[in-house]
């Protein structure tokens, strides 16, 4: 074996057969056992369907051995759907849509979305996608609806109380 050249081990966790690069060429499927490159800078890309792609570059060094072990994470087809009006959805600081239902590939994990109407937030929460879904987002409840909610629920228990006593007084003569 030439001496300038390092052996190394490149492999993946959760997926097999994930195709690889180095250096834009073709190089095969992992798990790779034993690759041999000479020392210097080399860009190394992997990718599976339906999962994120991966590219990452590595600095060789005279070594006797390298192993790499990547994680790919998956990639989730999610629908997001709502009634309300006039809403500006953000996620992760970087996607933003106004329709009422789109559909989105976004990678297992957990993300950020951020509700606005105009430049006023209206809500800020944390999405774990870990499978396909569909997600639909109402309108938190202000106070006052709460209150007007409460009171309404009041209104029907006294109504039902008031029933139960007429049936009461009905089934008692």
């Amino acid at each position: 074996m030439n001496e300038d050249l390092n052996k190394w081990k490149l492999d993946t966790r959760a997926t097999i057969d994930a195709h690889v690069k180095i250096n834009g060429e073709p190089f095969g499927l992992t798990p790779i056992e034993e690759i041999s490159l000479a020392p210097g800078l080399h860009k190394i890309d992997l990718a599976y369907e339906e999962y994120v792609p991966i590219q990452y570059e590595l600095d060789l060094q005279l070594a006797t051995s390298v192993v790499l072990l990547f994680q790919l994470n998956q990639i989730h087809t999610v629908t997001f759907s709502t009634q309300e009006t006039g809403l500006n959805f953000v996620l992760d600081s970087k996607y933003n849509w106004f329709e009422n239902k789109i559909k989105m590939k976004m990678e297992e994990g957990t993300h950020n979305l951020k509700v606005l109407n105009g430049d006023s937030l209206i809500e800020e929460k944390e999405l774990k996608i870990n499978e396909a879904s569909e997600i639909f987002y109402e309108l938190p409840l202000s106070e006052s609806q709460l209150e007007l909610s409460q009171q309404k629920v009041d209104e029907a228990l006294k109504a039902l109380k008031a029933l139960q006593s007429v049936k009461d007084s009905i089934e008692n003569k």
